[in-house]
C-alpha cells in the first residue's frame, strides 16, 4: 500500500464486479472464488470507511459511492495503462490515444481500424471507449470521439456524419409480425436504446402521431447492445444509421419502413486547437473525413436510378 492507496488488486477487483454485476461474475473475470472477491471487498470498504455495495441475497447492488469511485478509478487505470504503453513501446513508436463511446468503437471504428493502421504504418493506436468524455490533455488521451455532448472552447470538432435514427429489426422480425407500416409498433415489443439523441416517444410523435406505443421491451443504455438484441430477433429497435451501417449492408438487420426517420449530428470527434499540429491527429482526422466521405457516396450511388440491386 503507498501513501494511504488500498492495494491495487482491491482496485481491479472492485473494477471487475462493478463490470460483472456480482461476485460470482468478477470471480470468472478473475479466475478467484467468489468468497475471496467478497473478502477483498469488505476489506476495501473497511479501509474506505463506505458501504460499496448492499448485499441483497445472492446479489450485490453498488452504492452512489461506488458508481462515482469506479469512474475515477477507470480514468486513473487508463492514464496508468497510457503511461505503460508508452514507456514499453520505446521512443521509436509513435502512438495515438483516442477515446470514443463505447458502441461507435464496438459497431464503426475497431472495423475499419486496420485500414489506417495499413495506410499509417508508422502509427500505432491506442484506443479507450467509455461514456464519459476523456478529458483531453490530461488523461493522455489526444482524440475524443464524443456522443451528444457539447463542445468545449479550447476544441476542434468534426461532425462525423448526419446520422438517420430509424426503426431496425431483422429480417426474420418483420416477417414473422407483418410489419409493414409505422402503425404496426403497437403490435411489436420495442428495444429502448437509452442513449439515443432520439427515443421512440418522438419517432412516433413525427411518424405514427395516432399509434400508441406498446409498453412492453427491453431496454438497454449501449447501443451495440440494442442492436445485437433486435438481430436476435428480440423487438424493434430505434437507432442510428450510422452505428448500424455494416449490420444493414450485411442484411442481419433492415429498415421495415425504410428510411423513415430523424436527423442528428450526435457523434463528434474532438482535439485540442494547442494540439493541431500534431501529424498523428491529422493523419487520423484526414484518414477519417475520407473514410466518410467515400462510404457517403456509395450509399448515394446506391440510390441512383439504375443502380445494381
Amino acid at each position: 500500500m503507498i501513501g494511504g492507496l488500498p492495494p491495487l488488486q482491491w482496485l481491479h477487483t472492485f473494477r471487475a464486479v462493478m463490470e460483472a454485476g456480482s461476485f460470482a461474475g468478477a470471480a470468472k473475470l478473475l479466475h478467484l472464488t467468489p468468497s475471496a472477491i467478497s473478502h477483498q471487498m469488505r476489506a476495501l470498504e473497511g479501509m474506505l470507511g463506505r458501504r460499496l455495495f448492499l448485499r441483497v441475497k445472492r446479489t450485490v447492488i453498488p452504492t452512489e459511492e461506488a458508481l462515482t469511485y469506479s469512474v475515477s478509478i477507470g480514468e486513473s487505470f487508463a492514464r496508468l495503462v497510457t503511461a505503460t504503453s508508452r514507456v514499453a513501446s520505446g521512443a521509436g513508436v509513435r502512438r495515438l490515444p483516442i477515446h470514443a463511446s463505447p458502441s461507435l468503437a464496438t459497431l464503426w471504428l475497431v472495423p475499419r481500424l486496420g485500414r489506417f493502421l495499413r495506410e499509417n504504418p508508422a502509427i500505432d493506436i491506442a484506443l479507450f471507449a467509455s461514456h464519459e468524455p476523456a478529458r483531453l490533455g490530461q488523461d493522455g488521451i489526444l482524440i475524443d470521439i464524443q456522443y451528444a455532448r457539447p463542445v468545449p472552447e479550447d476544441c476542434e470538432a468534426l461532425a462525423l456524419d448526419e446520422e438517420l435514427i430509424v426503426p431496425l429489426a431483422s429480417a426474420a422480425f418483420v416477417a414473422e409480425k407483418g410489419l409493414a407500416t409505422p402503425a404496426d409498433i403497437t403490435r411489436v415489443p420495442l428495444i429502448h436504446s437509452l442513449r439515443c439523441v432520439v427515443p421512440w416517444d418522438q419517432w412516433s410523435a413525427r411518424h405514427a402521431p395516432l399509434v400508441p406505443l406498446n409498453p412492453r421491451g427491453l431496454q438497454f443504455d449501449r447501443a451495440h447492445l440494442a442492436l445485437a438484441a433486435a438481430m436476435d430477433g428480440l423487438g424493434l429497435a430505434l437507432e442510428s444509421t450510422l452505428q448500424a451501417r455494416d449490420l444493414l449492408r450485411s442484411g442481419d438487420l433492415i429498415m421495415p419502413f425504410g428510411p423513415l426517420g430523424i436527423p442528428a449530428v450526435a457523434h463528434r470527434l474532438l482535439y485540442r486547437r494547442e494540439d493541431r499540429d500534431s501529424p498523428e491527429i491529422m493523419a487520423f482526422v484526414g484518414w477519417i473525413t475520407r473514410t466518410l466521405e467515400e462510404e457517403r457516396a456509395a450509399a448515394r450511388a446506391l440510390t441512383q436510378p439504375g443502380a445494381a440491386r
